[in-house]
């Protein structure tokens, strides 16, 4: 798939790029669930993509409303009639949206400012059903360290914008394990980047 097949403002290359290798991690995950709501939907690309792969799970989608055109796009080009409209939530704006035993949520905790990330744990704990997962992508911090020179220049170049920086993942078990949600595995994926799965207890 090539961005020129769709509006530049639809397309996200990195969504496009990692989209199967994550699709991989996620299947055999999420065999029991029914309901997944993703924080952060984005384009929608992974949301589409995702969804069509998994087609027993409802896969909700949610973001600003600037980026409702964009999910929905990808929702009619996957085919995807059956799958809900994007809801608009924001993490400390709105309250949370609705039912599902699974969350995953990509490259979000680094934009997010520190309390936001912190509230989103929280509110992902408080909400999820025993044994409800959560899975987050992107890049991470642990125990202080970078993983590659690439993500601690991304890290630089995130907060001298003003965004809130790669997180430790130290931090985010302390917050997590205040809502009851616990690191099950940390799994590494393509481009210095990893998939953190997380269950309520």
């Amino acid at each position: 798939m090539t961005s020129n097949q769709h509006p530049a403002a639809f397309f996200n290359r990195a969504a496009d790029n990692n989209k199967q290798a994550i699709l991989e991690q996620l299947t055999p995950r999420l065999t029991s669930s029914w309901c997944l709501l993703e924080i952060g939907s984005g384009t929608g690309q992974h949301a589409a993509f995702f969804a069509k792969a998994l087609p027993q799970l409802r896969w909700q989608t949610s973001d600003q409303q600037t980026n409702d055109a964009a999910i929905q796009y990808w929702q009619e080009y996957m085919l995807l009639s059956e799958q809900p409209p994007p809801l608009s939530y924001q993490v400390g704006k709105d309250v949370w949206p609705c039912d599902c035993d699974a969350v995953y949520t990509a490259n979000t905790a680094h934009i997010m400012p520190k309390e936001l990330v912190e509230l989103m744990y929280s509110n992902i704990g408080d909400n999820l059903p025993p044994k409800g997962q959560l899975f987050h992508y992107g890049p991470f911090k642990q125990a202080g360290q970078y993983s590659s020179e690439s993500n601690r220049e991304f890290d630089l170049m995130l907060q001298a914008q003003g965004y809130g920086g790669l997180r430790d993942i130290e931090q985010l078990q302390a917050w997590a394990a205040k809502h009851d949600l616990h690191l099950k595995e940390t799994i590494a994926m393509p481009a210095n980047n990893l998939l953190l799965v997380w269950q309520k207890a």
